[in-house]
């Protein structure tokens, strides 16, 4: 039995639901979907592993078998990011067609987005970039925070890593917030001019054109700015927008989920034989790196058809009913937000000097370093949700969607 995707109404603010990685939720006029909140947890967990393991420890893939394989699936968590794209696409996208007709459309939209997003976004910045400076001053992780400050004060720190040949710093994961802003200053005036078929056509030349922006970036040798720039990572956005597009259809997405098993199922093979024949799935390979992102984009926009239309009952609707991934998709912005800075506190020596290796292996040590870890991580994220970032969601009342 097919659980009805009716179409969703999804807004940016509101109190911890589905979010996207700088906090678009599904909360709106009363409509929240739970299986979205694990979605984004799924994300943001992929998000954690990668940044946490190995490079918490310092670890090389020169480690025995079992840390080699380990190292191997967890240098793929990087693909969580395409994951929060294509949310991010999905409810950006519902959120301004369903406003179209409303009035104020671009105040409403533009005033609650920086609810959401600014009180967090800036807060961190100047812990990073002005307090830390000031308690620190010299140290060199905090020199590599602050040496590019204006491009992250601009949303351009994308643009200046594609400039600068990949150097990310300590706070160089606030790129794809950086993406995000810059489609959210684009898009409500694409959704505005076009009518739903248009959108759905403009979305599949951005997944097109995306491609093609990549290959020649590679071909150019700046596979950093492939990965980063939002003309060439647009094609997961767009694969979120046209499955909200098509949601907002006649049929809502009873048709999609159709093929969306068989879909997933094949795309996941695919991308099991590229990681096998490449030897993992590392962002700056030519494969991954080009049609890798699209394959993705679409595995994901699969799994999203999936996590709505599934039965909570089934198999598959009980992966997006967890409790466990849902309590991570509610916090994941705090958690994107202040995860990677933690690395730079040193705490990898801990499970170092405490925690022995297994037979060679320094498995234990780094499951001992990511549980340290992701619990600082949640920690801040709570104190924040709780006692900073939903005190401005308040001021939304006075800035409606409904016309």
């Amino acid at each position: 039995m097919i659980r009805k995707a009716t179409p969703v109404l999804l807004t940016p603010e509101q109190t911890p639901g589905a979010k996207s990685h700088d906090g678009a939720t599904t909360h709106d006029r009363g409509t929240h979907i739970p299986a979205l909140d694990a979605v984004r947890g799924i994300a943001i967990l992929l998000v954690l592993i990668f940044h946490f393991t190995p490079y918490g420890l310092g670890m090389s893939s020169s480690s025995p078998l079992i840390d080699r394989l380990d190292f191997l699936i967890s240098r793929t968590g990087w693909i969580g990011v395409d994951l929060f794209f294509v949310l991010s696409g999905f409810l950006i996208t519902g959120i301004l067609y369903d406003a179209k007709e409303s009035n104020h459309y671009f105040r409403n939209f533009y005033v609650r987005r920086v609810l959401r997003i600014f009180p967090l976004y800036y807060g961190a910045l100047i812990i990073f970039l002005v307090v830390l400076p000031w308690l620190r001053p010299g140290n060199p992780a905090v020199h590599s925070m602050t040496r590019d400050a204006v491009w992250y004060w601009t949303y351009l720190s994308n643009v200046r890593i594609a400039h600068n040949g990949g150097d990310f710093g300590a706070i160089g994961h606030f790129w794809s917030l950086a993406i995000e802003e810059q489609f959210y200053l684009i898009w409500p005036v694409v959704v505005l001019a076009l009518r739903r078929r248009q959108l759905q056509a403009c979305c599949l030349a951005c997944v097109i054109g995306a491609l093609f922006v990549r290959v020649g970036l590679n071909v150019a040798g700046n596979e950093t700015a492939a990965f980063v720039l939002t003309p060439a990572r647009i094609d997961a956005l767009a694969v979120g927008a046209y499955l909200a597009l098509s949601a907002r259809g006649p049929a809502g997405l009873n048709p999609t989920s159709r093929w969306a098993s068989p879909s997933a199922a094949f795309l996941s093979l695919v991308l099991l034989a590229i990681f096998v024949l490449r030897k993992g799935f590392v962002a700056q390979d030519l494969i991954v790196s080009t049609v890798g992102h699209t394959l993705l984009a679409c595995l994901f926009g699969a799994i999203l058809v999936l996590a709505l239309t599934s039965a909570r009952d089934s198999a598959v609707g009980g992966i997006f009913d967890s409790s466990f991934l849902s309590f991570f998709g509610r916090y994941s912005y705090a958690l994107y937000v202040f995860h990677y800075p933690i690395l730079f506190f040193k705490l990898g020596a801990i499970p170092l000097t405490i925690v022995p290796t297994i037979g060679g292996s320094q498995l234990l040590r780094q499951l001992v370093f990511l549980t340290m870890a992701t619990g600082v991580s949640v920690s801040i994220a709570l104190v924040s949700w709780h006692l900073y970032e939903k005190q401005f969601l308040k001021l939304r009342k006075f800035f409606p969607y409904q016309s």
